[in-house]
């Protein structure tokens, strides 16, 4: 091997080395010696997931780039890659969705005495490839209310949710009972809800769910009303019922902050987490432009 070729080799290797010396091989070992094996495998899974394996290629080339001269690129692929990695882990995540999440108890006091009515917000529920209706991400929405409802906490339960439709050839194969509400009412029954309790409101977002709930003002108004719905949903949706002149009581659920320890796997960046950010973006955006 010429001389020439040994440069260029030590020059894209040692970069190569450092970053995945720092970023992948010391967080292992200090695992490791932490917190043991399982952690360890744990932690592997998760630097074995294509957007660590991304960051890490980012990083690896914008640092090779940045020896070589091109400082410019370099420090925008490096540099993109760390911004990237922080926001995509959970000990930076968990910071901003504690603080949007800390409005609303996870015990309202109003729990004290039945509910008139409980109106479950759309969104906790998916079907199986067979059609049956499952939990879906925000499936706390639909479990919680049932749990409340075979406690003796409510007399009625008020479900929502339309799918959006399409026309023309775009249509799509959607049924009517693959509605959200739908789906929830499914599985209420099935848990052993009767029928009789559940109604059904339309809506293909939040506004027009609470659009349809201030044509039912015999749900909320001189009721004891409860809206429940995510926890990081939840401040858009009450300003929407204020707005529209819906008295309801929040009762928060499928908290997406954790209040664990903090261990060297949640500063690892998941795609999970980056999710959770975008709820908070998403919900912020909907309260600017009021929807």
């Amino acid at each position: 091997m010429s001389l020439e070729s040994r440069e260029t080799n030590r020059g894209w290797l040692k970069p190569t080395c450092s970053v995945v010396f720092v970023t992948t091989f010391l967080p292992l070992v200090a695992t490791a010696v932490i917190s043991g094996k399982t952690s360890v495998e744990k932690m592997l899974t998760i630097m074995a997931q294509p957007l660590f394996l991304a960051i890490l290629a980012s990083m690896v080339i914008g640092v090779i780039l940045f020896r070589r001269g091109e400082r410019g690129i370099g420090m925008i692929l490096a540099g993109g890659a760390c911004l990237l990695w922080m926001l995509g882990s959970q000990a930076f995540v968990n910071i901003p969705l504690r603080g949007w999440e800390s409005s609303f108890p996870s015990s309202p006091g109003g729990l004290n005495e039945p509910y008139d009515y409980i109106v479950v917000l759309g969104g906790g529920t998916t079907s199986a490839p067979d059609g049956r209706a499952q939990f879906g991400s925000a499936g706390d929405r639909v479990g919680y209310a049932a749990r409340l409802f075979l406690a003796g906490k409510t007399k009625n339960l008020v479900t929502t949710g339309d799918n959006l439709t399409l026309t023309g050839s775009l249509s799509g194969g959607y049924q009517q009972h693959d509605d959200p509400s739908r789906q929830t009412q499914r599985i209420w029954m099935d848990l052993g809800i009767p029928k009789e309790v559940i109604s059904e409101l339309a809506g293909q977002n939040t506004s027009s769910e609470i659009a349809s709930l201030k044509k039912h003002p015999e749900y909320w108004k001189d009721k004891r009303c409860a809206l429940l719905t995510s926890a990081t949903h939840m401040p858009r949706a009450l300003r929407l019922a204020a707005s529209a002149g819906v008295t309801v009581e929040p009762i928060a659920v499928d908290y997406r902050s954790s209040n664990g320890p903090l261990t060297l796997d949640k500063c690892i960046p998941e795609a999970e987490e980056l999710m959770k950010l975008q709820f908070i973006i998403k919900e912020w955006i909907g309260m600017r432009v009021g929807r």
